[in-house]
């Protein structure tokens, strides 16, 4: 969903793990499967599956026309070996083709996988094959440890948290993750007052007290961004920001410095990825070039990005009082990189000012670069 724009609130653990609600009254209900990635992809034929599958069916049955779409989630992968019962995607396509399983043989595995999510959720196979027409798998291959750092790379794209410090979004995500918690564990509020109201609607009080404290909408997020984003002059250590269990493997002096100069998060991961960039450059001009040249053409590259590395830092530190400069030190180095890339063009390689500000990177990831007082750096990880 790239656009989450349309979505009203985020409804937590009723009926479904996750309910998206729309603003046209309209609801997209959300399974979400977790396993360890040296485990088995998830089948159609796992009962955790045929089960999810089955309330989105019974879902569908009890509120008809409301859902527009059903998406089963999951950090690990499907199945997809080969066609049969057991490869969900498969089945979907299938059904998309052809929304019926009349005349079909028994030994058909899409009638087979239907005839089961039918006895599973007591249901008839339209009423099944209507539910899985809107229904789509999301596979995210990710470890199910790494959600933490998603969620804090979320609130670094966001546009109300683009300026923030990586401390601050780190901890922003930490406050998200925590009110999405409460959201899930929230019970139905207390309602019994309005039970003795004169011509009372039972059956609207029950319905609208299960959703007190379970919906995640815009002022509710909102709240916690305003609430993380007031100023402190609490000082911080980089243990406060980070541990070495956050920290990226090969790039983790970087994301420290930078993150102890108040350099805001969407820089920091942009910055990261510009380092990936950079190195996949220099595989290309090793298999072009071969490995010296390759390797003398990125010297050159950080050799002439440090010295504006140097220039900036010196600036920036003159214009801050304090040690937190280096959000400003980010911006003016940004501005002599490109101002670098305008005056010697041709001579750099065919790199772009993005693979420059990657070289910034690897400089502060060696050591090189500073963007704030230094301090001893955490151990990074093996």
């Amino acid at each position: 969903m790239s656009d989450p724009s349309w979505a009203k609130a985020v409804i937590c653990e009723n009926f479904e793990d996750l309910i998206l609600e729309k603003h046209d009254g309209s609801y997209v209900a959300i399974q979400v499967k977790s396993r360890d990635r040296h485990l088995a992809p998830f089948r159609l034929t796992d009962h955790a599956v045929q089960k999810s599958i089955a309330r989105f069916v019974k879902l569908d049955k009890q509120f008809p026309g409301k859902f527009t779409e059903f998406r089963f989630v999951t950090n690990h992968e499907m199945w997809v070996e080969k066609e049969g019962e057991g490869n969900l995607e498969w089945i979907l396509e299938e059904i998309r083709e052809k929304p019926t399983i009349k005349r079909a043989r028994a030994t058909n595995p899409k009638k087979i996988a239907i005839e089961k999510l039918c006895k599973g959720a007591c249901a008839t196979p339209d009423e099944v094959i209507s539910t899985l027409l809107r229904t789509n798998c999301s596979s995210r291959r990710e470890d199910i440890r790494t959600i933490e750092k998603a969620v804090e790379h979320a609130v670094g794209e966001c546009d109300q948290c683009a300026d923030l410090q990586y401390a601050t979004v780190v901890r922003l995500a930490e406050d998200l993750i925590a009110e999405a918690a409460l959201a899930s564990t929230k019970g139905a509020a207390s309602f019994a007052p309005l039970l003795y109201a004169v011509d009372a609607d039972f059956s609207k009080i029950f319905a609208e007290s299960s959703l007190l404290g379970k919906r995640l909408d815009r002022e509710r997020v909102e709240a916690v961004i305003a609430a993380r984003s007031v100023s402190t002059d609490e000082p911080l250590l980089i243990s406060d920001i980070v541990t070495t269990d956050d920290l990226p493997k090969g790039l983790s002096r970087m994301v420290q410095k930078m993150a102890a100069g108040g350099v805001q998060a969407k820089r920091i991961n942009h910055t990261h990825d510009l380092v990936r960039s950079l190195e996949g450059l220099e595989v290309k001009w090793t298999l072009k070039h071969g490995p010296v040249k390759a390797r003398e053409m990125v010297s050159d590259l950080l050799a002439r990005t440090l010295t504006d590395c140097v220039e900036a830092q010196v600036e920036a530190e003159t214009e801050v009082a304090t040690g937190d400069y280096g959000a400003v030190q980010f911006s003016k180095l940004k501005r002599m990189l490109e101002e670098r890339y305008a005056r010697e063009e041709s001579t750099l390689y065919g790199c772009k000012p993005d693979h420059l500000i990657g070289a910034a990177g690897a400089l502060t990831e060696a050591c090189k670069v500073w963007w704030s007082d230094p301090f001893d750096l955490l151990e990074p990880p093996k």
